[in-house]
This record gives C-alpha cells, structure tokens and sequence, in this order.
C-alpha cells in the first residue's frame, strides 16, 4: 500500500468511482480493551451508516453500547432522555450464508434481508407500547435487532437539526454526564463523526466529542460520512496517518442494509452517499 500521508488531491470527476484499493492496507481497528461505547449520533441511522459493524463486533464482545441521539429527525420536538431496551434476538441461522454476487443483484438482496428480517420476527412481537407508538424509537428497535445488537441505552436530546453548532455547549455537557461517571475511564471508548466530515452538524459533534475524550482521557474513535462523497485516498484533507479499517463480511454488509432499510425513506438531511462512493467491504476510522 503507498504511503498514504504523502497523497494530496481530490477526486477528479463527481460520481466517479475512487480507488479504494488503497485503502486494503490499512492496519485493522483493534478495541480490544473497550468494555463500554458510549456513540455521538447527530442524525437518526448516522452510526448505523458508517459504523453498523463495529457496533455489532463490539456487542458480541459483550460491550455495553449508549447512544447519544443529538437530532430527532425533522418534525420532532425535544424529548427527555430515556433509554431503549432492545429484545435479544436470536443470530441467523447457520445455513443462513450470504455470498458476494447476493449484494449486487437487487431480487437476491431482497431475498436474503427477507431471510435476516425472519430471524428477528419473533423479538418483534415483544416491542413495548412506546416503540409501537413511536415511530422513530420502533425504527431504531427494529434496526438494533437486525444488526444483531441486544441492548442499546439511548438518551435524546431533540436538539434541532442542522443546527448543532449553535449547541456545541450542550453536547459537550450531555457527553460529559455519560463519560465522567464512569467509574473505570479505560475501558470507555468514545465513537463519533469525525470533525472534519463536511456536515455542518457532524463536524460540530465531532469537536464536541474531541473536547470531552481530551478532558476525561477516554479513547475517540471517528468515523467517516459525507467525507466519501468528496474525499479518496488521496485527499491531503484527511489524516489518512490516523486510519483504521474493519473488514466486513457479506452478513454483516447484508444486515447493516437491512438495518437502514428500517428507516424507510427518510426526508431531510439523512440523504444517501453517490454510488461508489462508500468505501468497499469495510468501514474506515480515525483514531
């Protein structure tokens, strides 16, 4: 693999697809000292996107996961923290295996989320009358048990969307209350977009992320989101120094579709990357 510090420059051609070969090289993300996550979500599905497997990696390891919701999503009002006990759902079936060639043809696809979207048909039946009645809390219910994670401790803060840089303070002070009464800061790690991702609300989430880990000395791990749609390998932009990646397996590429597809079609700012724009069968991180 080149160096990839030394690359400079953009993607020549808009909707062209980069050359992430490069990126096969990079060293594996490795947490193997995380016992807790604690994840800056600014928009509903954000941390799905771009970090739906190392979610579930993590879990199976038998980490704990909180989210920090920033947004509820346009149309939402503010809403008090509260946490979303997501049902245990049985793993996929041992026959159940998912070939490279299932996700590129569209009917195939649809076939093997149907088969993934069965095993966690009976969990459904458990919902509480809240996610029944909530649609964004029943999407996010429904999106954790296809990515096969069983609990997730979510706490909302309904800030308004496409506004988090006027409430970085609050953020940092939601974070705060999350990492600072943990009582071994070790085994915290801390996941959110990266600063320099080129969202207005993800950039300001990222820094407030940064202020926090840099006060109670807990591991940041960034992820990358609208920085595929302008960045490749060889954007000097982007601390490609810093650069972690998780190779995913045609299940787990299968079930992160399937949990964004829970959220159905989403208006506003939760908009799909170009196509080619998404980093191959991997997700990438700074650390």
């Amino acid at each position: 693999m080149a160096d990839l510090g030394d690359l400079s420059g953009r993607i020549p051609m808009p909707g062209a697809r980069p050359p992430w070969r490069e990126l096969e090289g990079l060293r594996p993300l490795t947490l193997r000292a995380c016992r807790r996550l604690v994840v800056v979500a600014p928009h509903p599905r954000d941390e799905i996107r771009a970090a739906g497997g190392l979610l579930r990696r993590l879990a199976a390891r038998h980490a704990s996961v909180d989210v920090l919701a920033l947004t509820d999503g346009p149309g939402r009002t503010c809403t008090p923290p509260e946490g979303l006990a997501v049902p245990e759902v049985a793993e996929p079936r041992a026959d159940l295996v998912v070939r490279p060639e299932d996700l590129q043809d569209p009917e195939t696809l649809a076939s093997v989320l149907g088969r993934l979207d069965g095993a966690a048909a009976a969990a459904e039946e458990t919902d509480d009358d809240a996610s029944a009645t909530d649609p964004e809390e029943a999407a996010l219910a429904a999106a954790y048990r296809t990515l096969g994670v069983a609990e997730v401790r979510r706490h909302r803060l309904g800030l308004p969307d496409g506004g988090l840089s006027r409430h970085e303070a609050d953020v940092v002070g939601a974070l705060s209350e999350i990492v600072g009464f943990v009582e071994d800061a070790h085994g915290v790690c801390v996941l959110a977009p990266w600063s320099g991702d080129g969202d207005d609300d993800h950039e300001a989430a990222g820094r407030a992320a940064e202020i926090v880990c840099a006060a109670y000395r807990v591991r940041l791990v960034r992820w990358l989101d609208q920085a595929w749609s302008w960045a490749g390998p060889e954007s000097a932009e982007v601390p490609w120094r810093r650069a972690r990646q998780l190779a995913l397996s045609e299940t787990v590429q299968a079930r992160k579709l399937a949990a964004s597809a829970a959220f159905g079609d989403r208006p506003g700012r939760d908009r799909e990357l170009p196509d080619g724009s998404a980093p191959g069968p991997r997700e990438v991180f700074l650390v």
